[in-house]
């Protein structure tokens, strides 16, 4: 039976045109944090992202730097089935872990480092948080750049992706990635299926042909040195050049607390990674270039929307929830379903969620029959 992961008890001058130069410094009362763990179980460290922004124990910048053991991990609203090749999965005995963040499905093992950005929203900066991993890979005498909306590339081949959570009621955003420097190439081949279109939107034939590792231009590279780096960077940017780096191991005092325990019991279990499968009367497909790729699956009952289900790769997931519900019990129809998605309009006003709205709103309105 395929298995959900479940745990066992020389220096480069900083560039002044970088777009945060003008992000004011967290207060000393609010110190940077950085934390550091080689616990190499996936949903430990995404209870652990859960914990730190739903405890309010994170009152500036935070920094969390680990690595997993061989796991497919799934965006918040993307379907299992369609992005993974389960059997060979099961086969291999390879794990499978859905994230709380929007994005795409990513393979990872101990050779794909992860970063972790945890911060109040009022000073959160995905520009700020990449050009910190530039800043670090720039160290590391590797010259990469942003390309798209989450990646880093060198030499035009992904090196890098990123995935975001941003919580409105608790004023906290979230924002981790991975670096390639050693992982398994063959394995996306085995485990991921990624949508033809998105291929075909590439100009590529595999998603091997557009990744790298950095080891391969590198060989000095690892992850212990990325780490260094890294810290080093975000040290200086945040100004917390005396932080304690605090290890974060399966014993560590909050991993006790019954709020990170439920958060673990629930990424664990088969009902968060799986969901349900109800049966649907409509189902519209579509990628929409540079927003996300969308399956929308509705159970239309005498003209009313009784269950919506999105399956997304999109990098707004609160969006995607917040579409479903406001579709759920919407008269089917243009008009019906143009009247609920608009209520979710007061919402979003950032430009990312805004436009992801949009483009979902205007084209399940065109793509839907009256």
């Amino acid at each position: 039976m395929l298995h959900f992961v479940k745990s066992h008890r020389h220096r480069t001058p900083v560039l002044a045109s970088r777009s945060w130069v003008r992000h004011q410094v967290a207060p000393a009362a609010h110190v940077p944090q950085v934390m550091r763990s080689e616990v190499m179980d996936i949903n430990f460290h995404f209870a652990v992202e859960e914990y730190l922004m739903q405890s309010g124990r994170v009152k500036g910048p935070l920094l969390y730097l680990w690595r997993p053991a061989p796991v497919v991990t799934i965006g918040r609203h993307q379907n299992p089935w369609k992005e993974c090749v389960l059997a060979k999965m099961e086969e291999e005995n390879v794990a499978i872990a859905r994230r709380r963040s929007g994005g795409g499905c990513v393979f990872q093992d101990p050779g794909c480092s992860v970063f972790t950005f945890i911060s109040p929203s009022n000073c959160f900066s995905t520009d700020r948080n990449l050009d910190i991993v530039l800043g670090a890979l720039r160290r590391c005498n590797i010259t990469a750049e942003k390309k798209g909306r989450n990646d880093l590339t060198f030499e035009g081949r992904k090196i890098s992706g990123s995935a975001y959570k941003h919580a409105p009621d608790l004023g906290m955003s979230l924002h981790h990635g991975t670096v390639l420097i050693d992982t398994d190439m063959q394995a996306l081949q085995r485990y991921l299926t990624p949508d033809k279109r998105k291929l075909q939107a590439k100009g590529v034939a595999s998603v091997g042909a557009r990744v790298m590792n950095l080891r391969e231009r590198f060989e000095s590279i690892c992850h212990n040195n990325l780490c260094d780096a890294l810290i080093a960077e975000f040290c200086e940017i945040e100004g917390g050049q005396a932080t304690h780096i605090q290890q974060v191991k399966e014993d560590s005092q909050f991993t006790s607390d019954e709020a990170f325990l439920a958060c673990r019991r629930e990424l664990e279990s088969h009902e968060w990674c799986f969901g349900r499968t109800p049966e649907f009367t409509h189902q519209l497909e579509t990628r929409i270039d540079g927003i996300a790729v969308f399956d929308v699956r509705l159970q239309v009952i005498n003209a009313i929307i009784r269950e919506a289900v999105i399956y997304s790769d999109a990098l707004y997931p609160d969006v995607i929830d917040g579409a479903m519900s406001a579709l759920t019990g919407a008269v089917y129809g243009r008009t019906g379903i143009h009247i609920a998605l608009q209520t979710l309009q007061p919402h979003f006003s950032e430009d990312g969620p805004r436009s992801l709205l949009d483009s979902l709103s205007e084209w399940l309105c065109a793509n839907v029959e009256d």
